[in-house]
């Protein structure tokens, strides 16, 4: 499933795109964010009040990480950063096999 229109590519198939959060290294589970992953409501917005401080806290923390190297927060989701110049990439529409990924 696509929620953008595949049609011309994307950040994510130019390989200059990823979408994460952080992990508790103790137990490995993911941190609580202002909302879930791939949640298109209005808590899903990297700018959102909303939330607790201890959420709020740990999207900003993801977000000065991946800004120190080189990446953006797309405006609408929090999980989302593409690395600068990303329209300069061709797009790749490569299977995993392909890299030598099993």
């Amino acid at each position: 499933i696509f929620v953008a229109n595949p049609k011309h590519g994307s950040r994510h198939n130019r390989g200059c795109a990823v979408d994460l959060t952080l992990y508790t290294l103790a137990d490995g589970r993911p941190v609580e964010m202002v909302s879930g992953y791939d949640e298109f409501t209005d808590r899903a917005y990297p700018e959102y009040p909303g939330g607790t401080s201890q959420q709020r806290y740990h999207r900003e923390l993801l977000r000065r990480a991946m800004e120190a190297e080189g990446f953006a927060n797309y405006p609408a989701e929090w999980w989302h950063y593409d690395y600068h110049n990303w329209r300069r990439y061709p797009i790749l529409n490569q299977q995993f096999s392909e890299l030598g990924v099993d």
